[in-house]
């Protein structure tokens, strides 16, 4: 886990998936306290459910965009991973280079659009008056992280696709602590509120961005990075858009599925728009097994695609699901028995609680579907399928959950119970596409160009 590249094609498969996806668990459980801090913070130093919803609102738009860019980057992974298992090194090296030149210039790109369509977004969320002039603050001053998201998850995808999972571990806890001291600082010291919330996350984002550029710059790895040197290849970046592109459409529109039930649960009121994202974030930390396990299958799988070993990539499938399945089940129990502990860690507005508790109510059984889901859709992206990833997704979020929402609040009335409703059923749907895929065998095909 400590060595700064790592052969994933060789080795017991349990030990190489647990070692390898442990820092992904760590990094990830990290990542979802930026925005948990955040919520936690100005929960319990304001005591507003307006405040919660604000920031609620503003992450849930800033975790859309990150998922777009995460996606994107993804590609690196599985194409540097693809190469790393077939040693081709060279290719290794024109493909780094080309990621920073690349990503950089659309971070500029991406960052214009978050700023003058802020209010564009608050408005289309249908954001409760209370909660307008908040949200929109943290969307906007936050739009200035998204250079650093860019940054930070470029490298990263790079080190993940040569088996170093460990490294980008190391700096989101960097960030993740000076987020919170940060928080502390401006919310509980200077009363910043939202605002406060806002500059704290694109400070640390800002920090561990660097600090890992930096890292890279001044290893030794078995390619080199210099800002000098960095050149643009555009066979490489074909196949990097090629590779992610669709999971970056795919993870951006399923996160536009749940902006839109949190546009229906606004609808209902403050109280149940701040309920609904207290919820989410809490699932943030309930699906952190499944979510870190299926992106640390990626690169093992794409490392053992590009070594032709393709049964152990299958074998490490079947390990994932059932690491992740475990868990999920212990968590859906919790929250059968006693939903409304849960949601108490973000919040003592009772009403707030009452909320959150009725939409895990019916959510958490999704919390033992998804393992399933989330490791067969990582499995088809290490091997290069990476459309077929996007469409069942898609199907699942926008032609299953959405309108299965919509159906059931008309239906029955709109409470947060029924919103959460749609979310086992579009999820089991998915899985069982999904099975069929893997049952044809079409996975096997290469998917990577090997003049890439």
């Amino acid at each position: 886990m400590f060595q700064k590249e790592h052969n994933l094609t060789e080795g017991s498969i349990f030990k190489n998936l647990i070692l390898f996806a442990l820092p992904f668990v760590c990094a990830n459980f990290l990542q979802a306290l930026y925005g948990a801090c955040d919520l936690i913070i100005v929960g319990h130093f304001t005591g507003e459910s307006a405040s919660i919803s604000s920031v609620a609102i503003g992450a849930q738009i800033m975790f859309m965009v990150m998922s777009f860019i995460i996606g994107l980057t993804t590609g690196t992974t599985v194409l540097i991973g693809h190469f790393y298992g077939a040693n081709r090194h060279e290719d290794i090296q024109k493909t780094v280079g080309t990621v920073f030149v690349f990503f950089m210039s659309l971070s500029v790109i991406v960052f214009l659009l978050m700023y003058f369509l802020a209010p564009n977004m608050v408005d289309i969320m249908k954001t409760p008056k209370e909660a307008y002039q908040g949200a929109l603050d943290y969307i906007a001053i936050c739009s200035f992280g998204v250079i650093f998201i860019f940054l930070f998850n470029a490298f990263s995808s790079i080190l993940r696709g040569v088996g170093n999972s460990y490294s980008p571990m190391m700096f989101i806890s960097l960030g993740c602590f000076i987020n919170i001291i940060l928080d502390l600082f401006f919310i509980g010291y200077l009363n910043l509120g939202v605002k406060g919330a806002a500059f704290a996350t694109i400070i640390a984002q800002g920090l561990s961005a660097v600090s890992l550029c930096l890292y890279v710059r001044l290893n030794k790895f078995s390619f080199e990075f210099r800002f000098r040197k960095t050149k643009f290849y555009f066979d490489k970046i074909k196949e990097i858009i090629k590779l992610g592109l669709p999971l970056s459409c795919q993870d951006a529109m399923v996160q536009t599925s749940f902006i839109i039930l949190l546009t229906l649960a606004n609808s209902i009121g403050v109280d149940a728009s701040a309920g609904y994202g207290t919820a989410n974030r809490l699932n943030g930390f309930t699906m952190l097994p499944a979510v870190s396990f299926a992106m640390a299958l990626t690169p093992i799988v794409a490392q053992n695609m590009g070594a032709k070993k393709k049964l152990r990539a299958k074998y490490t499938l079947y390990t994932a699901i059932g690491c992740t399945f475990v868990f999920g089940l212990i968590c859906l129990i919790w929250q059968q028995v006693n939903p409304e502990s849960a949601i108490r860690i973000f919040t003592s507005d009772k009403n707030v609680i009452a909320q959150g508790a009725s939409y895990l109510k019916s959510f958490s059984f999704d919390l033992i579907i998804v393992p399933f889901a989330f490791c067969l859709g990582a499995f088809f992206n290490g091997c290069g399928h990476t459309a077929f990833s996007m469409i069942n997704s898609l199907m699942a979020s926008l032609l299953v959950r959405v309108p299965m929402a919509f159906l059931v609040t008309g239906i029955f009335g709109k409470t947060l119970f029924n919103i959460g409703i749609a979310a086992p059923i579009a999820s089991i749907c998915a899985v069982t596409v999904s099975i069929i895929y893997l049952k044809s065998g079409r996975w096997k095909k290469a998917a990577i160009s090997p003049k890439a």
